[in-house]
């Protein structure tokens, strides 16, 4: 797996990396995998993941909780939640498009993982639920929470600590190796627990074999 650039003992980086053009074959299985996304064809998505998916830690797993997760039926909700069926069911669609299109790395095995940010290295000293991704170059960290705060400091793919979800606004208030502290829009922020997914050959098809959150 790719490692985290340290520049400097102040300032800690993860540039985007994709290996995908490693296996010309694994590049062609995810750009139909992606056009089945944009598509919604959620029975072509279904084809190209493993029948054992693994989808959570607690168990959900294999194609029907697949479907279920992509289909996001308001019925399985009790009667006064099934509102927010629709917003769940974009979520989780944004999710994978994201996490496919984010490139990513060949591990040890040969398995593919995505998106890149799953290859940072976390140091002993850090906390894997606080680290979060810079995902952008020139992004502005500000001294307030507002679009209008002073920039402190332009971050290019820095990796940084979160600190606090500022209630109200779209800001996340984020340390610096060097732990200077600002602010950063969270469009351009990604957890290293986020969503990420597992690629694996089988009888020589690439197969989907993991979506999944968390630590």
């Amino acid at each position: 797996m790719a490692l985290p650039v340290t520049l400097s003992a102040q300032e800690l980086t993860l540039p985007p990396v994709d290996e995908a053009e490693e296996d010309e074959s694994f590049v062609a299985y995810r750009d139909r995998l992606i056009a089945a996304v944009v598509a919604r064809d959620i029975e072509a998505i279904v084809a190209m993941s493993a029948e054992d998916i693994r989808l959570s830690f607690g168990g959900a797993s294999g194609h029907a909780a697949l479907r279920e997760y992509l289909t996001v039926d308001p019925k399985t909700f009790p009667e006064g939640q099934r509102h927010e069926a629709p917003a769940l069911r974009q979520r989780n669609w944004a999710d994978l498009e994201t996490v496919l299109r984010m490139g990513g790395v060949f591990d040890g095995d040969g398995q593919f993982v995505a998106p890149y940010t799953w290859s940072f290295q976390t140091p002993d000293d850090m906390d894997p639920f606080e680290v979060m991704f810079v995902t952008g170059t020139g992004v502005a960290m500000r001294d307030r929470p507002i679009r209008y705060g002073n920039v402190t400091a332009w971050l290019d793919h820095d990796v940084v600590r979160h600190l606090d979800w500022v209630s109200g606004t779209p800001y996340v208030k984020v340390a610096r190796a060097d732990e200077t502290e600002g602010y950063v829009h969270r469009d351009y922020l990604r957890a290293l627990v986020d969503y990420r997914a597992y690629f694996e050959k089988r009888e020589g098809e690439w197969k989907m074999i993991t979506f999944i959150a968390g630590d």
